[in-house]
């Protein structure tokens, strides 16, 4: 009777090590062997560098600020005319603030084309 006992606790034993190892190695993550690289992706190539296009559109970008700047130049000399020949301590006329906003818009566009 001991002897079977003994046999019964020694197989759950063995079986409860068992199921221990096997769910402590499918928590883990495999760990490669020593010298062996972990895989890794290729870095993608870079796409080649047209230099002709570029240059055309940084080209087409020097236009579009130039001609924004000279119609800017002209927005602020406009409105500094009408603030010389107007009274605008006490109302401003719908013509300057629509002529002040035009130039903001035009300030951004000319900082985004300046970034880009």
């Amino acid at each position: 009777m001991f002897a079977s006992r003994r046999v019964f606790v020694g197989a759950t034993l063995s079986l409860l090590a068992g199921a221990a190892t096997l769910w402590s190695a499918q928590q883990e993550p495999p760990t490669p062997f020593p010298g062996v690289p972990p895989h890794q992706e290729p870095a993608p190539e870079p796409a080649p560098h047209n230099t002709r296009r570029d240059k055309l559109i940084l080209k087409a970008n020097r236009d579009a600020i130039a001609k924004d700047v000279k119609k800017m130049s002209e927005l602020v000399d406009d409105l500094q005319k009408q603030f010389q020949e107007n009274d605008t301590t006490e109302i401003l006329s719908l013509e300057v603030l629509r002529k002040s906003e035009e130039i903001e818009k035009l300030a951004k566009q000319i900082k985004d084309l300046v970034r880009a």
